[in-house]
């Protein structure tokens, strides 16, 4: 999964606040560009070698517990979980922070060049996605979830009942800035920072900036950028730091499809992000983005209808907004708030109640 880095770096701040951390990611090819945000240090695997990987963890065992974390537990992370489960002093997490077998099958059913690509033995299949989580799973001790909304969906699953705990996206609470206490003046300041991918909607904010001429519009070099003509368009390149990308931004825009089971049980990042640096945010209400934040966000079901959007953003007040949602940061996605949900996870985990 192209975003399984991010969410394992997102568990790796969280788990740094009750231990020491080693983060260790497939080498299958380039690292996730954002990682280059946050001060980890990035160890990589062979798919083909897994035996040092699961040697140095029954190793490290041998001094001091040990908590295995396994983010989205592909192939041939379900591999890892099966080798080390059952060592002493070695707890194993599984950790699903998306529908990854609905947005696979989202990806195959896209075309028929990705239906090609991934047929039934590619590891990102949607069958062989779901038996790797299903092993993965059947090795864990305890699992977490980003959502309470995703942790129902995979209760449907065919999963061996744990017990486990609520995990969202997480981030240090050093990156929390002061509450703004007013805007900087000019036009309205809107920017799209996700990835363009079909679930996540992009397609509605050409059309929603194309309403807005009046507005600056930012969003990542390479994505897409609006007609010209209109709105002012700024690129942000892959240099730039997390700061500069959300300064001065009055609104960050995430829009799902809501038909997509992909977009109803993700915690889109960007959201977290904005929560940090008080900026506000336009998104669509799915099950996840309503759990965490309804009442601090601007919730738009229609987004075909560009005209009425643009009149609620022109309403809306940016600086309340951004300050709603940078408390749902402190309450629910600081690390030291998130490391208290793993802590009681792993008192659990360890007195051997795996049934929950």
């Amino acid at each position: 999964m192209t975003n399984s880095l991010g969410r394992a770096i997102s568990l790796s701040l969280v788990a740094a606040e009750v231990g020491e951390v080693e983060l260790w990611a497939l080498d299958d090819g380039p690292a996730w560009t954002g990682a280059r945000h946050f001060d980890l240090p990035l160890h990589r695997f062979s798919p083909h070698r897994l035996d040092p990987l699961i040697h140095r963890i029954r190793n490290a065992a041998r001094h001091a517990p040990v908590v295995v974390w396994i983010s989205k537990g592909l192939s041939p992370l379900d591999r890892i979980a099966r080798a080390v489960a059952g060592t002493p002093r070695v707890t194993v997490i599984a950790d699903f922070d998306d529908d990854d077998v609905s947005l696979m099958r989202e990806q195959a059913n896209a075309s028929v060049t990705t239906a090609v690509h991934l047929n039934v033995l590619h590891r990102k299949s949607p069958l062989q996605v779901a038996r790797a989580q299903r092993r993965t799973a059947e090795a864990a001790d305890a699992y977490s979830f980003s959502s309470a909304t995703l942790r129902d969906t995979y209760a449907e699953r065919p999963h061996p009942r744990r017990t486990s705990t609520i995990i969202p996206h997480a981030r240090p609470t050093g990156w929390l800035l002061p509450e703004r206490s007013s805007r900087r003046p000019g036009p309205p300041r809107l920017a799209y920072l996700g990835t363009v991918r079909p679930h996540k909607g992009a397609d509605r904010i050409l059309d929603l900036v194309r309403a807005m001429p009046e507005i600056e519009f930012s969003s990542f070099s390479g994505s897409f950028r609006p007609d010209s003509g209109g709105a002012l368009w700024h690129s942000i390149g892959n240099d730039a730091t997390l700061r500069e990308v959300y300064a001065d931004i009055d609104f960050t825009l995430v829009p799902q499809d809501p038909a997509s089971s992909a977009a109803r049980n993700q915690l889109p990042s960007k959201i977290v992000e904005a929560a940090a640096f008080g900026v506000g945010l336009v998104a669509t209400p799915t099950p996840v983005i309503e759990e965490y934040c309804a009442g601090s966000y601007i919730p738009v079901t229609d987004w075909t209808d560009a005209a009425a959007v643009a009149a609620r953003i022109r309403s809306a007040d940016p600086v309340a907004l951004g300050a709603r949602l940078r408390r749902v940061f402190v309450e629910r996605f600081a690390t030291e708030v998130t490391a208290a949900s793993l802590e009681e996870l792993l008192g659990i985990a360890r007195r051997g109640q795996r049934v929950g």
